[in-house]
């Protein structure tokens, strides 16, 4: 497979990565107690997480082929990220230069 912006591929694979290991033991954490006010809070987790892993894997499948959607998901999910100072701000950043039209390989 031939991946053209492989930074970005990476990096979205990479976050992905952390948020399903995130859940995980977020998930042992709060259902170790086993109540129904916990198990609404994973769930509420569960859907916040699962739609963040999906963006991160949507735009590295995306930024793999060199797709305006995914330089567009990537922007989307880098400016979510600016709200996570500091390491989220810096990923945030990278990811607003290598989605410019300098940097970005298209398809």
């Amino acid at each position: 497979m031939n991946i053209k912006n492989k930074e970005v591929y990476w990096i979205h694979r990479m976050i992905a990565l952390i948020y399903s290991l995130g859940l995980i033991f977020l998930g042992f954490g709060i259902l170790s107690k086993f109540d129904l006010d916990a198990l609404l809070v994973f769930l509420v987790l569960l859907v916040l997480f699962g739609w963040m892993m999906y963006l991160h894997f949507v735009a590295s499948n995306e930024s793999a082929q060199g797709s305006t959607r995914g330089r567009n998901i990537s922007k989307f999910i880098a400016v979510i990220l600016l709200f996570l100072f500091p390491i989220g701000t810096v990923i945030a950043l990278y990811l607003f230069y290598k989605t410019t039209e300098n940097e970005w390989q298209k398809q």
